[in-house]
């Protein structure tokens, strides 16, 4: 006879509490992972919107005078339909100034629309594919005309021309205060942001045309842009 195998009765197999524990904070993390995640992008994608009617906001940046003191503009140049799209403008400035004494000329260009697209473009982008190429690295100056505290990027460009004439740009980001030389705007805690940027070009630019025109310019366009959070 062959001998009989007696069964084994196994225990049911039961975790500890300490590893119940572990597994829901483990859960719990990376469920919250997932969340920030989400919001994140949705903050820098400005899906939650505002409460303020932008395109109200937008419109009033051409309010800004044509003539101020001794600059004139003839009126708002029109921004390609793709950069509208790809800035995803809510509204906007593109005018070109002249000094009527001495015939100076500085274009300047305010956009508002979501911190996103409107903080990475920048005029080391904007005129990669230009025929110029950059003298030197971006330094932050102040320009505290209008009673705000302001640091504005200061770069300039050659031509690759004969002539080798100059541009010299300026460009700075706001969320309503002050304008700012940042190094990433792209994560301020705002959903919409202003954007200014000027160039003055010439054989021999002079950096007091543009700060003359930023000391008429900048108290008016003050007035039109709302109140920082």
């Amino acid at each position: 006879m062959s001998p009989k195998i007696e069964a084994v009765a196994k225990e049911p197999i039961t975790s500890s509490p300490v590893q119940d524990r572990r597994w829901i904070l483990a859960s719990l993390f990376a469920i919250s992972l997932v969340g920030l995640g989400g919001w994140l992008h949705g903050e820098l994608a400005n899906r939650w919107g505002v409460g303020t009617d932008v395109i109200a906001l937008g419109e009033r940046l051409k309010q800004v005078p044509l003539e101020l003191g001794s600059w004139r503009s003839h009126g708002d140049d029109d921004l390609p339909p793709t950069t509208l799209s790809l800035l995803e403008c809510k509204g906007y400035l593109n005018r070109t100034y002249v000094h009527q004494g001495t015939g100076e000329v500085v274009t300047v260009a305010v956009m508002f629309g979501p911190k996103g697209p409107i903080a990475v473009h920048t005029p080391e982008v904007c005129y990669s594919s230009q025929d110029v190429q950059p003298n030197e690295k971006r330094q932050a100056v102040p320009m505290d005309y209008d009673g705000e505290d302001n640091h504005f990027w200061k770069l300039s460009f050659s031509k690759n021309t004969l002539d080798k004439g100059k541009l010299s740009v300026m460009y700075a980001w706001s969320d309503g205060g002050a304008w700012q030389a940042s190094e990433s705007p792209r994560f301020w805690r705002t959903n919409y942001l202003y954007k200014i940027q000027t160039a003055t070009q010439g054989l021999g630019v002079k950096d007091s045309s543009t700060n003359e025109f930023f000391r008429a310019f900048l108290p008016e366009l003050r007035v039109q842009m709302r109140v920082a959070d």
